[in-house]
């Protein structure tokens, strides 16, 4: 089987408070997080995870949360850092139509879309509280290109495939990867940070190497995000993660700054 390597890309920065990450915990401390890609090498195949966010509006920000080098450019800079254009990518999986995770796909015309059936189905009515989260205008974009409605297990490539993880969406998939040291996870927003994962921690780092005091939340195993649609569902796919990846260390999550400038697995 063919073992691959993953490489987070920042396609942007953007604002929130802390208990965006974390369910009601530390509501008032403010954080800046990138907006990650991430860039599977190892195969014939050039195979992108997520495609950045959408340019900020005339306040720097969208629909609340400030966003700096984003938009376009902002994922042509992130692939151009590893010497690849988007037009280079034959293949994009969209963990979940997000505007911090679906956006810019006209910059892809050659490669083939991988949506879970269930997030497309959602996408199409979600509920009133995400309606200003969600793309629902890529629907009628992403049928003009090569897109296949996954499900459940779907091999992307040989060592490469994808799983619904609802809990964060409806349908949310997380990417299966097989490398030298086993499963990885990309686990999208499934897992925003490593406190998702280690909620016991008292710190994190931001973006800018600042330390960010952080309320454990000790007891827990887990600990979810601050966005979701059902807490119920949240909980049985993060066991299933932990259980296809074998530990945490190979659960990749989908927005925490440590990832920055690293390469999976680790050497």
């Amino acid at each position: 089987m063919t073992e691959y390597r993953i490489r987070p890309l920042v396609a942007a920065k953007i604002g929130a408070v802390k208990g965006v990450a974390t369910h009601m915990v530390d509501m008032m401390t403010p954080v800046v997080v990138p907006v990650l890609a991430f860039y599977i090498e190892g195969g014939p195949k050039k195979i992108l995870v997520d495609t950045g966010v959408l340019d900020a509006g005339p306040d720097n920000s969208f629909h609340g949360f400030p966003l700096v080098d984003s938009g376009p450019q902002g994922m042509i800079n992130a692939l151009a850092e590893i010497g690849l254009k988007p037009e280079d990518i034959d293949i994009v999986i969209i963990t979940h139509l997000h505007f911090d995770h679906a956006a810019n796909i006209s910059l892809f015309p050659n490669a083939q879309f991988i949506l879970q059936k269930k997030e497309w189905e959602y996408a199409k009515a979600p509920l009133p509280v995400q309606r200003d989260v969600y793309l629902t205008q890529l629907l009628g974009q992403l049928e003009k290109y090569d897109l296949v409605l996954a499900d459940d297990g779907y091999e992307v490539a040989d060592g490469i495939n994808v799983i619904c993880v609802p809990g964060h969406t409806k349908g949310q998939q997380a990417v299966i990867v097989n490398t030298s040291d086993g499963n990885y996870v990309i686990a999208g927003d499934l897992m925003y940070t490593y406190l998702n994962m280690y909620p016991e921690r008292t710190e994190m780092t931001d973006m800018f190497g600042n330390l960010v005091t952080c309320t454990p939340q000790i007891g827990h195993a887990f600990y979810p995000p601050g966005i979701h649609t059902d807490l119920s569902d949240w909980y049985d796919s993060v066991w299933r993660v932990l259980k296809i990846a074998g530990s945490r260390k190979r659960i990749i999550p989908g927005h925490d700054p440590a990832l920055m400038g690293k390469i999976f697995p680790e050497e």
